[in-house]
C-alpha cells in the first residue's frame, strides 16, 4: 500500500463560508457566539449596537442575523423593523436571541418578520442546529 492510500482525504474547504451576524451590546456575548461560530465553520460578524448591525448587514450581506432585542441604543425590535424594510437584508433569516422569555414577545418577534427565537440562557447544541437548518445546511 502507497503513502497515498494511507492518508485520509482531504477536506476542502468550502468556497465561501456561510456569515452569521451577531447583533448584541453584550460584549461577553459576542466574544462567546464569535468563538463558537468560528469554530463551527461560519464566518461570524459582530455589531455591538442596532445601528452597527444594520450598517454591516447592508455591508456584509450575511447569511444569518441573530439579534438581541434589549440594546441601549436601538433596541432589537426597531432594528428588525429596519432590516425588513430595508431591500438589501429583508431576507436574511432573523434569529431572535433573547432574554425575555414571555410568549408576547415571541409572537411578536415572528410577526415582525424574525424566523425563530431562542431564550438566553441558550443550549448552544440546540441553537447550532437551528441555525443550520435554517441555512438549509441539515440539522
Amino acid at each position: 500500500m502507497s503513502a497515498a492510500e494511507t492518508q485520509p482525504p482531504v477536506r476542502e474547504a468550502p468556497a465561501s463560508r456561510r456569515k452569521i451576524l451577531v447583533i448584541d451590546d453584550e460584549p461577553d456575548v459576542l466574544d462567546f457566539l464569535r468563538l463558537v461560530l468560528a469554530k463551527s465553520g461560519y464566518e461570524p460578524l459582530v455589531a455591538p449596537n442596532g445601528t452597527e448591525g444594520l450598517i454591516r448587514a447592508h455591508v456584509e450581506k450575511p447569511d444569518l442575523i441573530l439579534l438581541d432585542l434589549m440594546m441601549e441604543e436601538k433596541d432589537g425590535w426597531e432594528t428588525l423593523r429596519q432590516l425588513k424594510l430595508d431591500p438589501e437584508s429583508r431576507d436574511v433569516p432573523v434569529v431572535v436571541l433573547s432574554a425575555r422569555a414571555e410568549d408576547k414577545d415571541k409572537i411578536r418577534a415572528l410577526q415582525e418578520g424574525a424566523l425563530d427565537y431562542i431564550t438566553k440562557p441558550f443550549s448552544l447544541r440546540d441553537s447550532l442546529s437551528k441555525i443550520a437548518v435554517l441555512l438549509g445546511d441539515g440539522g
